[in-house]
């Protein structure tokens, strides 16, 4: 059996995804700032879809290591974590997260 996922379904997981994520929670020296989602992208080819997600720190919030990256959604709760070891010192950083989505068959 064949299956096509149609684009209006892949839509529908990247914008439900994008809904729900509403910041980040950067741990930079020890501790833990929230900064806001400075640009979402979405890129959907075939059977596959990704969403991009931004967090950019200025050279004053990045001025140290930053240890974890944390998406969260309006409650604080963590949706995606990801350790680091970026140390920043007299510029910002430029966080990235990428969640891709695609569809098989078994």
């Amino acid at each position: 059996m064949a299956i096509k996922v149609e684009p209006a379904f892949l839509e529908f997981i990247r914008n439900a995804v994008s809904a729900k994520i509403s910041s980040a929670v950067i741990v930079v020296d020890g501790n833990e700032n929230i900064h806001p989602i400075a640009l979402t992208k979405h890129i959907t080819e075939n059977q596959k879809t990704v969403l991009q997600l931004h967090i950019y720190l200025d050279a004053e919030d990045a001025s140290g290591t930053i240890t974890e990256a944390k998406l969260v959604d309006a409650s604080g709760v963590a949706m995606i974590t990801s350790s680091a070891h970026i140390t920043s010192h007299e510029t910002g950083a430029l966080l990235l997260f990428e969640v891709p989505f695609e569809v098989g068959v078994n």
